[in-house]
């Protein structure tokens, strides 16, 4: 293989569970795969591109995909799946965390602390929103999914995002409360 990048593999792991065009690629990531990893839209083609041209994935017959409004429709091949495979058992590439919000907090002042409480306000607010999402997709994968071989991995990352949008919560709420006290005690 020529790129180690995760992309190909997010593609990957996306064909391995059904034949998709690049649409439907685009559709998985922006539906599914967004609570814990982005892909730009500007890699899919070219990356499926690359993936038939080492034959980790083949275009689907035209008469499998005359439903698919003449789109390209790609299915994993058996050396793609072997790829896949290989990369699941590699251990990940941690990246250092960024957060411009934390940031902005570090550097907070007196007289910031209304700003910074905003701040804080809307991300309680996000993540309050993402864990009624991951409620609704919890209920979605039990009505959906049924004894589908992947529905343990998949709830799996669905319950590490909702640990960590309760996490933040929580984090929120003593944050708020800190910063209010602080407020109160500046002269």
């Amino acid at each position: 293989m020529k790129t180690t990048s995760a992309t190909r593999f997010a593609i990957l792991g996306l064909l391995s569970l059904e034949p998709m065009s690049g649409y439907d690629i685009r559709r998985a990531v922006d539906d599914v795969l967004r609570h814990f990893w982005n892909e730009s839209y500007g890699q899919i083609y070219p990356t499926l591109a690359a993936l038939e041209h080492e034959g980790l994935i083949r275009l689907m017959p035209a008469a499998a995909r005359a439903s698919a409004r003449r789109r390209k429709v790609y299915a994993i091949a058996p050396a793609g799946r072997r790829a896949l495979a290989a990369w699941r058992r590699k251990p990940p590439v941690y990246r250092p965390f960024r957060d411009e919000m934390l940031l902005r907090l570090f550097f907070g002042d007196a007289p910031s602390t209304p700003a910074l409480l905003g701040h804080v306000k809307r991300l309680r607010a996000a993540e309050t929103r993402r864990l009624a999402e991951y409620k609704a997709i919890e209920a979605r994968i039990r009505r959906e999914a049924g004894d589908h071989a992947s529905r343990p991995f998949w709830r799996a990352t669905l319950r590490f995002g909702h640990h960590r949008s309760s996490a933040i919560v929580r984090w929120c709420d003593e944050t708020a409360r800190a910063l209010r006290g602080s407020r109160a005690r500046t002269p």
